[in-house]
């Protein structure tokens, strides 16, 4: 199974009516921008989205988890004028106060069960559990955005809450957990309130393929510094293999402007893993 997670920084797609994909196709960056009238969540530009859509498709992804989607409908939208409609699109639209979520695209017809629901507790964006089912195994996957390290607090006693939260609902097997940690949650690196999760028996995929930790970025920052760091992970239970998986590399900013013209300040972060 070859899957990925990615943080796709504020990406709104909404569009006032539904269109045909050559309806799509004859719109305007300025009619499309034009759709979405909030001037705090606008439409992501259509080239940045495209650039998304590129690596889903060369990759051939299974599944994707996905930060910061601005609803269902994006989603949709995304999938089917950017990706063939080749996957089922999951997503619930609660706690976020930004309107960002985590969603999931899982490919058409590789699972002959699949149950989603999104776990209650006090979040700060929504915690997805999906159920894949097929040839006798289940596998648990679980896509996550956590607390930002904004505040006064730097977001450190909500993030304490939601990890203890995470760490009562994960399956121990065929379990996978992916997403934004916003944090660092590398073994002997790791901030102290992810230490309960690095308890439990779960390997992060670049510690599996044996990627030097000064290597392992997924994030790009500018403040009074350049701060390049891995927040995305992808931790699979111990009773499964990893036979791939990296960051994919991308062009390397080396200021705010060129980051800002990325398609996110985020890297996707990729896995091949063996079920059976």
């Amino acid at each position: 199974m070859k899957l990925a997670t990615f943080n796709a920084e504020n990406f709104y797609m909404l569009l006032d009516r539904d269109y045909s994909p050559e309806e799509f196709r004859m719109l305007s960056s300025e009619q499309y921008m034009a759709m979405n009238k909030s001037i705090f969540n606008p439409n992501k530009d259509l080239s940045k989205i495209a650039e998304i859509a590129k690596t889903i498709l060369e990759e051939d992804f299974d599944f994707v988890g996905l930060c910061e989607i601005g609803g269902l409908e994006t989603l949709e939208n995304f999938n089917r004028h950017f990706l063939d409609g080749r996957y089922d699109c999951f997503l619930h639209q609660k706690n976020s106060t930004r309107g960002i979520f985590v969603g999931a695209l899982v490919r058409k017809g590789l699972f002959p069960a699949v149950e989603v629901k999104n776990v209650e507790g006090d979040f700060s964006r929504n915690l997805l559990k999906i159920k894949l089912s097929g040839r006798g195994v289940t596998l648990t996957v679980f896509v996550l955005h956590l607390k930002s390290q904004y505040g006064p607090d730097r977001g450190i006693e909500k993030r304490l809450q939601e990890v203890e939260r995470l760490c009562a609902s994960v399956k121990r097997t065929k379990c996978i957990v992916m997403g934004d940690f916003n944090g660092i949650v590398i073994r002997g690196q790791s901030q102290f309130e992810f230490e309960k999760f690095l308890e439990l028996p779960f390997r992060d995929v670049l510690e599996a393929m044996n990627i030097p930790e000064e290597n392992r970025f997924t994030h790009y920052y500018f403040g009074n510094t350049p701060n390049f760091s891995q927040l995305d992970y992808i931790f699979i239970s111990n009773d499964m293999k990893v036979s791939d998986g990296g960051a994919i590399p991308g062009p390397i900013p080396c200021n705010f402007e060129e980051r800002a013209r990325l398609p996110s300040d985020h890297l996707f972060l990729k896995a091949v893993v063996r079920l059976f």
